[in-house]
């Protein structure tokens, strides 16, 4: 079997007493979306946190394309190839999408975000966030200021953002959060395309679409991973269904 694109391995923080997330484990391979799931307060932000490099933990290790990069900063870990997005949406409200997507360009190619004109008049950079734009169904709003956007369609923008920096793995933190069941449908099949381009750990509340896209789903309770497996695995494990009685019975 390959080595995996990300891989965490007995992942410990502790905040005081409370262990947020306390030896977790998993892997990411190529081509496949990851959904990790669990109830409100299980831990899962602070994972995310630990996988992109804005949280250190205590003990455990983050590797990437087999190598170890739990020292590195979210920075480095981006350069490596790690893209996320984030629960609430990351965008610089009062540049346009193309400019938007420019300095993710710019920023992917290690130049400065202090130059954006200069930015614009760089034919490759523009026309590399250009595609990205087209692709994730945005070519309409270009000349848009990111802050007139719907929601979904920041959402959008992030993932432009994100493809702009050739990433290795999508880390993506509730992609449908806020959404109407159009747009959640919409982003259903734009990141069921995105796996082919890199692979996808998911974390969603929305349990229709991890259901639909999940090629395996990992269960986060009181920051221990207490399942993991397919969709049908995770449908009959009667650990599972306890875990989210009183907050969201899984379907």
């Amino acid at each position: 079997m390959t080595e995996p694109v990300l891989e965490v391995r007995e992942l410990h923080i502790a905040f005081g007493a409370l262990k947020a997330t306390d030896g977790v484990s998993l892997t990411l391979r190529a081509g496949e979306i990851h959904a990790l799931i669990g109830p409100n307060g299980a831990g899962k932000s602070t994972l995310i946190g630990l996988i992109a490099g804005s949280l250190s933990p205590d003990a455990g290790q983050v590797r990437m394309n087999g190598q170890d990069v739990t020292g590195q900063d979210v920075a480095a870990r981006a350069r490596a190839g790690l893209a996320r997005s984030f629960q609430v949406s990351a965008v610089a409200p009062d540049l346009t999408v193309l400019q938007n997507v420019v300095l993710a360009v710019q920023g992917a190619r290690g130049g400065s975000y202090r130059f954006l004109r200069r930015a614009l008049s760089d034919r490759s950079l523009t026309e590399t966030a250009t595609a990205q734009i087209d692709r994730v169904g945005l070519a309409p709003c270009r000349a848009i200021p990111a802050g007139d956007l719907a929601h979904g369609q920041r959402r959008r923008l992030e993932l432009a953002m994100a493809l702009a920096q050739r990433p290795r793995a999508f880390v993506l933190d509730e992609p449908m959060a806020g959404m109407g069941p159009d747009g959640a449908r919409e982003m259903t099949v734009l990141l069921d395309d995105l796996r082919h381009e890199a692979p996808i750990l998911l974390v969603e509340h929305d349990m229709d679409a991890v259901f639909r896209l999940a090629d395996r789903i990992s269960v986060l309770v009181a920051g221990r991973i207490i399942a993991s497996g397919t969709v049908d695995q995770i449908r009959a494990d009667d650990q599972v269904q306890t875990a989210y009685l009183g907050e969201e019975r899984l379907p």
